[in-house]
């Protein structure tokens, strides 16, 4: 119990580095126990002493060697079989610790323990990949591999794994890779977000609507609009081609439906605010967009939901989620801060696979592809491959300033 203790205490002393996540790699917005029972290993850190533990907190990662007890640990006389997991971040230990992945590191914490049972815990041995990747050795010993981040570094970590499946976090161009090697990509890429959007544009639209696809006269075409208008044609979409929503005001007898795909921040922005103007003075116009119209700098919100925008994401947060506000305040409680998007990330991600490995240890691999998630922040729904994840979100901003999450 003491070193339980212990490592809520070191992950709560590494709160002022995680609380500041950023949001940049995530455009757009969880169960849990009464303690914290998961082994923690910085392989980076061992035999440091615990009576050094207070130092190494406020200097590096600071989670050390002296905390995993996974090859120990007995409850009420019944030994716990453990699932070690790998989780290689660029945590930046010998440098000012980065605040994104130690949040992603905390939501992994939250996860596992909320997986864990009194039989079977996961033990996770964290590596920073910005000191050097695991040996061999250290990767054939783990059951789960989630990282590393970069494609350079997981084609360097590759020749490690001997045949092993390395789960990719985040980077949407280790998707290049599953093709010829193990590797899953958990967060689904650009091209889905399209699919799904001219699908769901293909079910909304009705007798007297009009499709119109809106790029600026200045722009190339685009791989997204090439994307788009392919699949356009695959479901039978007509659609006129415009710079300017306004000239559409009014001419169109049911629901005007613009398409942005538009990379040109200040045009994008122009136009939702267009269309929302449009739709206060009564017009029935909405906007079909992915979710990088959600990071376009300077657009409010509330235009958004004024333009009735319909919006893809593979990530998205329902803070009105019941699941979402227990995990919030289950992190609040334990790191007394706010999570971030990278600690929702990390709790879904070790939440999916977690569940997978645990009721099937052997052949979890073969599952992902059968096996649909839905997590706090992130859905999974694998093509037939098991490697690329397909699943994406559907926002609906309404008019009372709120986004729904269409199923």
């Amino acid at each position: 119990m003491r070193r339980y203790l212990l490592a809520i205490v070191a992950l709560t002393c590494l709160l002022p580095l995680s609380a500041s996540a950023q949001w940049y790699l995530f455009p757009g917005g969880r169960p849990g126990k009464d303690t914290v029972k998961t082994a923690v290993r910085d392989s980076s850190l061992a035999d440091v002493p615990v009576q050094q533990l207070d130092t190494l907190v406020t200097d590096s990662l600071a989670v050390a060697d002296t905390l995993s007890f996974a090859d120990t640990l007995q409850t009420d006389s019944l030994a716990v079989d453990f699932t070690r997991v790998a989780l290689i971040l660029p945590f930046r230990s010998t440098g000012t610790p980065n605040s994104n992945f130690l949040d992603f590191y905390c939501g992994v914490l939250l996860a596992a323990d909320w997986l864990g049972t009194e039989e079977r815990r996961f033990a996770i041995d964290v590596y920073d990949s910005t000191v050097g990747l695991p040996t061999a050795a250290q990767i054939d010993s783990s059951d789960l591999i989630i990282g590393p981040v970069s494609y350079d570094d997981i084609e360097a970590m590759l020749p490690q794994t001997r045949g092993k499946y390395i789960i990719s976090p985040l980077d949407p161009k280790v998707s290049a890779l599953t093709d010829r090697y193990n590797i899953i990509q958990a967060p689904s890429g650009w091209e889905y977000q399209i699919d799904e959007l001219a699908r769901w544009l293909f079910i909304d639209t009705r007798g007297g609507d009009a499709v119109v696809l809106l790029q600026s006269d200045s722009e190339m075409v685009g791989e997204m609009t090439e994307r788009l208008v392919c699949k356009f044609g695959d479901l039978g979409v007509s659609y006129e081609i415009s710079s300017d929503p306004e000239s559409w005001d009014g001419k169109v007898e049911g629901t005007c439906r613009f398409v942005l795909t538009s990379e040109n921040d200040e045009f994008c922005a122009a136009c939702i605010r267009q269309i929302a103007l449009m739709n206060l003075r009564g017009g029935h116009n909405a906007v079909y967009s992915t979710s990088r119209l959600r990071s376009v700098p300077d657009l409010e919100s509330e235009s958004l939901n004024a333009a009735s925008a319909y919006i893809t994401a593979t990530y998205y947060a329902d803070p009105g989620d019941a699941d979402v506000r227990h995990f919030s305040e289950r992190y609040r409680t334990l790191f007394k801060g706010e999570p971030g998007q990278w600690a929702f990330q990390g709790f879904d991600l070790m939440q999916y696979f977690g569940t997978l490995i645990d009721r099937m240890p052997d052949t979890w691999q073969e599952e992902v592809a059968v096996t649909q998630g839905y997590g706090l922040q992130t859905d999974f729904r694998f093509d037939a491959t098991g490697k690329n994840n397909t699943a994406v979100r559907r926002l609906k901003y309404n008019a009372n300033n709120t986004i729904s999450i269409i199923r």
